[in-house]
């Protein structure tokens, strides 16, 4: 057993989540985590049975059940219990954005008080944990940490052999199936102390049950990858069978990303985030499961089933959302997934015209009313379902809500670090005429990259309808390693809208046992068959041609790199430069149709490995700079940042936006 350091403060809390105590650093410790991927439910369940935190409210030993339910089976002296509604939602594009319109809804119209639970954060980890939308203090996170490891700690040996007895009563499903088998032996030990994912749902869950000042009343979890094998996904939803919560789960629009952990197709990511429409979650997914090839392999010749009508879902049981802009291929996975289950569970696609009764909605970017359209239609069936079974807290206007105040609870919602705009001072903090705009999002997928072009064009169609001046646009970029940045980087260089860009590193990576490729690693094929398709035409450059311009313009694409600004070439920054540069030259052999392109390429368009603060102060006086040269005339700036979440959180931190700290304390016995 760890000691803890003397002072139990946040900021100890912080280090140790982010020590090996925590984090797979090592690719042993990386294999032996990714080994128990599949048996993260069942993991799940013994952590939290080690924090004495019951879950879905069916009899247990301890006696305990909801006291929130309007007719509990038994009755319980324990006040820290779980509140009583819990939404869960998943997808690939908008996940945080979904919860946060949900977040707005629960609490600006019906007047409940939310817990929150999403990932990343941008800035401060607190960001994770939220009540009423606001990050929990220093003091609460610091708290509910040193809590929970003392407790995994104490009871890890104490509740062993119950957990085993535990164990063997759950092995089978309810139709018998063996749900472990022996593959349970064969699995590397389960931690005391879990990964850094899972200890942070555990303390989200801890402090939404301990939370005082106010107490919660409805829980919001965002998924951290995938779903079927996500350590949020715990939870049992409400049936005549049992007193388990009132459980309302959504899936945004699915993409290509984590595609090394959830497949290569949309098909098997589909399955892979389905995983939270399943019931009998610990009898039915586990490392014996069989996996997408077994679920494959059943349903081969599964003919696809006609839509479902929008309206049906309110108000039923258990009606499971997706976002109707999904392929017919993701809703056809999923709807397999809800008809296995035979539960009578209903699937809705929610289409963006489910707004189209609310008035005067103002978003700030288009593909945000999709996720708003998802999270009206999340919010009103759980209210409904919230009415039928709860005795309390008695909801604002008992639950009678207008369009008019819908449309507030919409408009009124903020999601940090998407669409996300702050104004920056100039270098010359007295200089009126430099105006400079941070444009923040965290698009990090094909169809994200696209939508975020979209907005940042809006922007700028703005500019010209209001102004005369003339606007410089920067592109600051990263994307992590463990995904393709060519089809992103060609969608930006393609939208032809930057005067500069900056290709930075962010201040904060997730450890992966993935190496970062260098130029030469990405064969002819992967670069050029991905930018012919897109432009329909066949592409001429001769790869290495492209290559030695590329050292010419001082870029490496192999392992003689040399040292330069303190360091070396061959960084992850470097390997997107090198690509942006071969993007340029593609444009203008096959684009432009020149049979000699220049190879004069200004390199002080492209600025590579700089940090973001650094990026930023360097964009202030370029700016400052060319309005000299302009005779004093006023000069405008759009920065868009985009790539990366990590790197979206370094530059709101190179500028010094935080947020507050929710109020309220802990209450533990």
């Amino acid at each position: 057993m760890s000691t803890p350091p003397a002072a139990a403060d946040f900021d100890s809390a912080v280090a140790a989540l982010y020590s090996q105590l925590h984090q797979s650093t090592t690719p042993a410790a990386l294999n032996a985590a990714a080994a128990r991927r599949a048996n993260t439910i069942h993991d799940m369940h013994t952590y939290l049975h080690r924090l004495g935190l019951e879950l879905n409210n069916t009899a247990h030993d301890d006696g305990r059940s909801n006291h929130h339910l309007a007719n509990p089976t038994q009755q319980s002296s324990c006040n820290h219990t779980l509140p009583p509604l819990i939404i869960h939602i998943t997808g690939t594009k908008g996940k945080g954005s979904t919860l946060s319109y949900c977040e707005s809804l629960l609490r600006n119209t019906y007047g409940l008080t939310t817990g929150m639970f999403t990932s990343p954060h941008l800035v401060c980890i607190r960001e994770r944990i939220r009540i009423n939308g606001i990050p929990v203090s220093k003091k609460v996170f610091a708290e509910v940490y040193w809590t929970v490891r003392r407790m995994l700690e104490r009871n890890c040996h104490v509740m062993l052999q119950q957990q085993q007895h535990s164990n063997d009563a759950t092995a089978a499903d309810d139709d018998g199936n063996s749900s472990q088998g022996s593959d349970q032996e064969l699995l590397p030990p389960l931690p005391t102390l879990p990964g850094y994912f899972r200890m942070l749902t555990l303390m989200a869950l801890y402090t939404f049950a301990h939370h005082d000042g106010p107490k919660v009343d409805a829980i919001l979890l965002e998924v951290g990858m995938g779903g079927r094998y996500d350590a949020t996904n715990v939870f049992e939803p409400h049936n005549d069978n049992n007193n388990g919560r009132i459980l309302v789960r959504g899936i945004t629009l699915i993409d290509y990303d984590h595609t090394r952990v959830l497949g290569s197709t949309l098909e098997q990511i589909a399955w892979e985030k389905g995983g939270i429409f399943v019931s009998n979650k610990r009898g039915k997914i586990h490392g014996n499961d069989g996996g997408y090839d077994k679920f494959l392999n059943s349903h081969e010749e599964q003919q696809e089933e006609e839509e479902y009508e929008e309206e049906e879902g309110i108000g039923y049981n258990n009606t499971l959302f997706v976002n109707g802009s999904n392929t017919p291929q993701v809703a056809n996975v999923l709807r397999t997934i809800v008809r296995e289950e035979k539960d009578s569970s209903l699937l809705q696609l929610v289409q963006d015209s489910y707004l189209d009764s609310i008035p005067e909605l103002n978003f700030h970017a288009t593909h945000q009313r999709g996720n708003a359209a998802l999270a009206l239609a999340v919010c009103q069936h759980a209210i409904s379902q919230y009415q039928k079974h709860c005795c309390y807290p008695t909801l604002s206007n008992n639950g009678n809500v207008t369009k008019e105040q819908i449309a507030a609870a919409l408009n009124n919602t903020f999601w940090p670090g998407r669409c996300h705009t702050l104004t920056l001072p100039s270098s010359n903090n007295d200089n009126q005429e430099v105006s400079l705009k941070l444009r923040c999002d965290g698009a990090h997928t094909p169809i994200s990259i696209n939508a975020c072009i979209n907005w940042f064009q809006s922007i700028l169609t703005s500019y010209s309808e209001t102004t005369s001046d003339s606007v410089r646009k920067v592109l600051i970029f990263n994307c992590g390693h463990e995904r393709n940045p060519i089809p992103l980087l060609h969608s930006l260089h393609q939208s032809g809208l930057f005067d500069r860009v900056y290709f930075s590193r962010a201040d904060f990576e997730r450890p992966s046992a993935m190496p970062k490729q260098l130029l030469e690693e990405w064969r002819k094929e992967e670069i050029l068959t991905i930018v012919e398709p897109m432009s329909g035409e066949e592409c001429a450059v001769n790869y290495e041609v492209m290559c030695n311009t590329l050292k010419e313009l001082g870029m490496t694409t192999s392992s003689d790199a040399t040292e330069c600004d303190g360091m070396t070439k061959s960084t992850w920054q470097h390997t997107l430069a090198s690509i942006w540069k071969i993007l340029d030259l593609y444009h203008s052999q096959v684009v432009e149709k020149k049979s000699h392109p220049s190879t004069n390429v200004d390199s002080k368009k492209v600025v590579v490995g700089l940090k973001v603060v650094d990026a930023i102060e360097d964009i202030k006086k370029q700016q400052e700079a060319q309005r000299e040269v302009n005779g004093g005339k006023k000069a405008s700036v759009e920065i868009l940042v985009t790539g990366s979440l990590y790197l979206v959180g370094s530059a709101l931190e190179a500028v010094g936006w935080e947020e507050g700290e929710s109020e309220g304390r802990l209450s533990i016995h």
